[in-house]
């Protein structure tokens, strides 16, 4: 009897515990992770167009580099692979900051390269006395960041009348610095405003094009896979499981931020094959990448865990700034996402060698976008030829 008591006693403590932890905002409750790779022709209720379209990646949107001030440090040596398993073992907050603020600062230095551009680098798609659309090139940020550097938003307020204070003022989504593709801008406040409606109800559809490593065996599919904010490799994502949660339920919100401690995301990516083809030598898939649940980096990390990452991707691709295989290791492949046809690590090592010794971007376009006016409420939808 007194076994069975002490038992009760320590079973309450734990209990008391991890319901406090819950109650702070520091502690995850596990979560299952699937994967569905069926025909979806219906889902996201729109009509294939005619013409060969391909579809909208959350890819790199320049979140945390520009978001928060980080001061300019000369960047040590990068994290190795063996520092990145390293972290696998017990999670401290000094050891997340530490790597958070080294990776800030190397994408700072990278913003420094951005563009600056004329008014005859502006490609106007469509304008009227509400809002534009713009086919931004590679190269340049969509907004400038606390470093002031030249983007697009500031050239477009530079050279295009607007009754807005900046050109900040008139972004409502964004496209990454190496993302080329379509992208709406408001010009007056009633805009912004309806706008940022339209994308808070996700009633914007975007499409982009992209070529992935490897020949994908299916014609489409879906790749279900909640995300979370990568301890490991911060400010980047990895795919959640419950192991990872649990990594962090001792660690402090006002230690290590609100978004590190966030619990998994769903996250849905369609996937549509328009063409098997071949660069370099090398096998690669031509598709339309459609993120139904629009969530920070999700078709990058997406893409890779399925074995596919995008061309040129130097972050979630292989040897990228984070981990590969969107966090998983072998094992967790095989049970959560399994794939016959992956890209094998010879095939990613070279046609990323390919992309990158002519200095090019990765291969994704933002390719289509549709919308209702958020005045005139006419159904609008605009293409754009891809580069590569």
């Amino acid at each position: 009897m007194t076994l069975f008591v002490l038992s009760l006693f320590f079973i309450s403590i734990a209990t008391t515990l991890f319901l406090t932890g819950i109650l702070k905002g520091d502690a995850f409750s596990p979560s299952s992770v699937t994967l569905s790779c069926r025909n979806h022709q219906h889902l996201g209720g729109y009509d294939r167009p005619t013409t060969a379209i391909y579809s909208a990646v959350e890819v790199l949107v320049e979140g945390p580099s520009e978001s928060t001030p980080v001061e300019i440090v000369a960047v040590e040596e990068e994290v190795t692979e063996n520092e990145k398993e390293d972290a696998a073992g017990p999670v401290s907050a000094e050891l997340i900051i530490s790597r958070l603020e080294k990776q800030r600062a190397k994408m700072r230095l990278k913003d420094e390269k951005s563009l600056e551009l004329s008014k005859e680098d502006l490609v106007l798609v469509h304008e009227d006395k509400n809002i534009l659309v713009i086919d931004k090139p590679t190269g340049v940020l969509t907004v400038s960041g606390k470093g002031n550097h030249p983007s697009l938003a500031n050239a477009v307020h530079e050279h295009i009348k607007s009754s807005l204070p900046s050109g900040d003022h008139m972004i409502v989504h964004r496209l990454g610095m190496d993302v080329s593709g379509l992208i709406i801008m408001a010009k007056n406040k009633n805009a912004v405003r309806e706008l940022h409606g339209l994308f808070r109800e996700r009633k914007v559809e975007r499409r982009y094009e992209a070529l992935v490593a490897g020949h994908i065996e299916k014609d489409d599919g879906l790749i279900n896979l909640p995300t979370m904010m990568d301890y490991q490799c911060p400010p980047y994502v990895r795919i959640s499981t419950t192991d990872h949660q649990w990594k962090l339920v001792d660690l402090e919100t006002e230690d290590v931020g609100k978004k590190m401690l966030q619990g998994p995301k769903e996250s849905i990516t369609k996937y549509e094959v328009i063409e098997r083809e071949f660069l370099q030598g090398q096998p690669v898939t031509r598709v339309t990448l459609t993120s139904i649940s629009g969530r920070y980096h999700q078709l990058n990390v997406h893409m890779a865990a399925f074995g596919h990452p995008i061309v040129g991707d130097n972050v979630y691709g292989i040897n990228g700034d984070a981990l590969p295989n969107g966090g998983l290791t072998d094992k967790e492949l095989e049970e959560l996402i399994p794939n016959p046809n992956r890209a094998d690590s010879e095939t990613q090592i070279l046609l990323n060698e390919s992309v990158n010794s002519k200095e090019l971007p990765p291969c994704v376009h933002a390719k289509y976008i549709k919308f209702k006016h958020p005045i005139t409420k006419k159904l609008y939808e605009f293409n754009s030829d891809c580069p590569f």
